[in-house]
């Protein structure tokens, strides 16, 4: 792997997938549908479950098992990939814990910042309407359970559109695709097996590697940087917005990367920042990994990179019009 496919896989695997949803309705209709959209933020954050889902994103394909545990002091989660190499994701309130047996690794991060009430981060914002459309009907079933479908239509050329399949009973994302202007679907996440139990055991959020031997690695926001960046970001999309801004230690002897995220409610991009010596092999032009679009450019002998599951045009945009303060 060249040093630029890692380092674009690498900023490519710190995205969060957003999963929304696609064309106009009667402002009754609309807020049956943001409903919909309240209750899959309220149980992805607040309900335990013990889940099997496969996950498709362009020619990739995978299949993993996630485990999450809801309570009054904060939620813990454990995924696990049961296909191809083996890694296992274990999050709680203050890291995120990554094993990889393969390369006897593992690496230690922080989480980002959530909201206070823990599940409001997922809910469009009073524009949303600006800059989706949404659409409310029966959905098929989905891992033995019935659904109704959430759609979001994009009202430009800036951003996909998404469908969600919600469990009726539960408000639980059961399917989530992402789409293209014409429709096509550019990434999928369909949940084969859910269980929903009372109680989920200690030791189903356990590694199922000790990790003894292990080579560690922590990563996260370099103590003392201010949030005041040296960066400007010159064009975003109608609604977007800042919601996160960290600078990431990038190894000894090297300057932190710069991590700017923004998003619009849904869709987010993310704009890294990295100096690079005259050696160092850069990014130019436009990338992609399934879903996800990147564009990176050199400015003043930084390789800033724009990032995100939005079109090309869109981090091209972002990228170009990256400067220093």
């Amino acid at each position: 792997m060249t040093p630029v496919t890692e380092r674009l896989r690498r900023l490519a695997v710190l995205l969060l997938a957003v999963t929304a949803t696609g064309a106009s309705l009667a402002a009754g209709e609309d807020q049956e549908a943001r409903h919909w959209l309240d209750r899959v933020a309220y149980a992805a954050s607040r309900l335990s479950y013990d889940g099997t889902f496969v996950y498709r994103n362009g020619d990739s394909i995978e299949s993993m098992r996630i485990i999450h545990r809801a309570g009054a002091g904060g939620s813990k989660a454990r995924l696990v990939s049961l296909i191809g190499e083996a890694r296992e994701v274990i999050r709680d309130n203050e890291r995120v814990t990554c094993y990889l047996p393969g390369s006897s690794s593992v690496r230690v991060g922080k989480p980002r910042p959530r909201p206070a009430d823990g599940y409001n981060v997922f809910k469009p914002r009073g524009d949303f309407s600006d800059h989706y459309a949404l659409m409310l009907a029966n959905g098929e079933r989905v891992a033995g359970r019935d659904t109704r479908l959430v759609s979001v239509a994009p009202r430009d050329e800036w951003r996909y559109g998404y469908r969600l399949f919600v469990d009726e009973e539960t408000g639980f994302l059961l399917k989530s695709e992402l789409v293209d202007g014409h429709g096509g679907v550019l990434e999928q996440i369909v949940f084969t097996r859910l269980e929903l139990p009372d109680v989920i055991p200690d030791a189903l959020l356990q590694p199922g590697v000790s990790g003894e031997g292990f080579t560690w690695s922590t990563s996260g926001a370099v103590p003392g940087v201010s949030r005041d960046s040296r960066w400007t970001v010159g064009w975003l999309p109608a609604g977007f917005s800042m919601s996160d801004r960290a600078a990431d230690a990038a190894g000894a002897g090297r300057m932190p990367v710069e991590h700017l995220v923004y998003t619009d409610g849904l869709a987010s991009v993310s704009v890294f920042i990295e100096y690079l010596d005259a050696q160092g092999e850069h990014l130019e032009g436009l990338s992609r990994m399934g879903a996800v679009n990147a564009y990176g450019t050199m400015v003043a002998g930084f390789q800033v990179t724009a990032v995100g599951e939005v079109p090309g045009g869109t981090v091209e945009r972002i990228g170009r019009s990256v400067a220093r303060r």
